[in-house]
C-alpha cells in the first residue's frame, strides 16, 4: 500500500486521500467517525490532509514527525494555491 500511496500522492494528493479512505481504515483512525473534516481537508488542503493521515497512522499526530509532515503539507498547499493565483493573474493581464 505504501508504494501505491506514494505514486498516487505524486500524481494527485486528492486521489491519494480518496484511495486511503476507500482501501484502508487510516482516515477513520486519524479523524474518528467524523466525515466533515476529511472532506473539507480533501477539498481545501489535500497535501496537509494526506500527510496528517500518514503521520497519525505512523505513530502519533503529536509526535515530531507527524507535526513536521502536517507543516510540510501546509506549505505545499499554500505553494500550490499561490502558484495558481499567480498563473491566473498572469493570464488575465496578457
Amino acid at each position: 500500500m505504501g508504494c501505491l500511496f506514494l505514486i498516487l500522492l505524486g500524481v494527485s494528493p486528492r486521489l491519494a486521500v480518496v484511495a486511503l479512505w476507500l482501501l484502508t481504515d487510516w482516515v477513520e483512525r486519524a479523524f474518528g467517525d467524523s466525515w466533515l473534516l476529511p472532506v473539507a481537508g480533501l477539498i481545501l488542503l489535500p497535501w496537509t490532509t494526506a500527510l496528517y493521515v500518514v503521520g497519525y497512522v505512523a505513530g502519533d499526530a503529536a509526535a515530531p514527525w507527524g507535526i513536521l509532515g502536517a507543516i510540510i503539507g501546509l506549505f505545499l498547499d499554500v505553494a500550490v494555491h499561490a502558484g495558481s493565483a499567480t498563473m491566473t493573474r498572469r493570464r488575465s493581464s496578457s
